[in-house]
């Protein structure tokens, strides 16, 4: 296990990880290793080591496997077939991740079938985690043409003066829909459409105005002769919208699909709260950590409690984490 590290520009982040192939004790050189994080291969030497670069700053399960055994040798002689099976199944992993303290578990007030498992996550002294919470808003709509039809493959664009705060859309599909992600700031923005090589524009000298902390749904009519977008209703409507994309860290247990439990938005300080049945808890199941993306239709905060499986690990995410008591 190697706790998760914060970003640095002096590449301080990134380790090696060292490892020896070894069989009845014996070191295997020659094999071929290859770890998930990396496109690359590993081959074992003399003494059956082997080493690969680490991303410290990433939640990870790296698995590394054996994949060829053509090469190998033992004591300088050829693998027999019992060793070959042996070692073609042999496999280790490195995890990645923030370590977690339960602090307490007591009873469900709601439910004493259940408890509630107080944890909190540890980063490394003065590494700021970002939990989830609001990353970005979503800015929506449906491109027309003149005539009120859908408009396919259009792009649309906004950006604030000399071109900061750039912003391109999905291509709209068939009916006409569009969507992007972005952080909204109360300024004045360029607004255009892009249909092929075509450009539609706002009126010169004018600009839209983005609204703050929301996300926002624009119905664009294109014109039917020119370039210039009528920016009154009915051909540019803007109306603020519910929602926003969340990002960040979250930590949960990792159970079948079937079992259910709650998790809530970890706090500032990395304070979360998890609600299971007291006998999966006697079970001593695995933590696990991940960073999740999702657009949230209403509002959350930190506290709030998820869904059973609102989120799951991704097949990289470190999730086999034991908690210190």
């Amino acid at each position: 296990m190697f706790p998760i590290k914060q970003w640095k520009s002096d590449g301080s982040h990134m380790t090696s990880v060292k490892g020896k192939l070894l069989i009845d004790d014996r070191p295997v050189a020659n094999g071929m290793l290859h770890p998930s994080n990396t496109a690359t291969h590993v081959m074992t030497g003399k003494d059956g080591s082997f080493k690969n670069t680490l991303d410290q700053s990433l939640l990870s399960d790296i698995k590394v496997n054996v994949t060829s055994l053509d090469q190998a040798t033992v004591s300088g002689k050829r693998l027999t077939e019992d060793m070959t099976k042996s070692l073609q199944s042999a496999s280790a992993t490195v995890s990645v991740y923030y370590p977690i303290r339960v602090t307490h578990v007591e009873d469900s007030p709601q439910d004493d079938s259940q408890v509630r498992v107080h944890g909190q996550v540890i980063p490394g002294k003065g590494d700021v985690v970002s939990f989830f919470q609001v990353d970005k808003y979503r800015m929506g709509g449906v491109v027309k043409d003149a005539d009120g039809k859908p408009v396919e493959n259009a792009v649309v664009w906004f950006d604030r003066d000399k071109g900061e705060g750039f912003g391109k859309s999905t291509p709209t599909d068939r009916n006409g829909n569009y969507s992007i992600y972005y952080w909204p700031e109360d300024e004045d923005t360029h607004l255009s459409v892009t249909v092929g090589t075509k450009r539609y524009t706002l009126p010169e000298g004018r600009v839209f105005k983005m609204p703050e902390q929301t996300s926002v749904e624009i119905d664009i009519t294109l014109p039917k002769k020119g370039t210039v977008i009528d920016d009154k209703p009915p051909n540019l409507v803007s109306v603020t919208s519910a929602g926003a994309m969340y990002t960040g860290v979250l930590v949960g247990l990792n159970l079948p699909k079937e079992v259910p439990y709650t998790a809530t938005i970890p706090d500032k300080q990395g304070r979360f709260v998890i609600t299971v049945s007291k006998k999966i808890w006697e079970q001593k199941p695995a933590f696990f950590e991940t960073t999740a993306s999702k657009f949230v239709e209403g509002s959350l905060t930190t506290g709030d409690s998820l869904p059973p499986h609102y989120f799951q690990p991704a097949e990289e995410d470190p999730k086999n984490i034991t908690p210190m008591m």
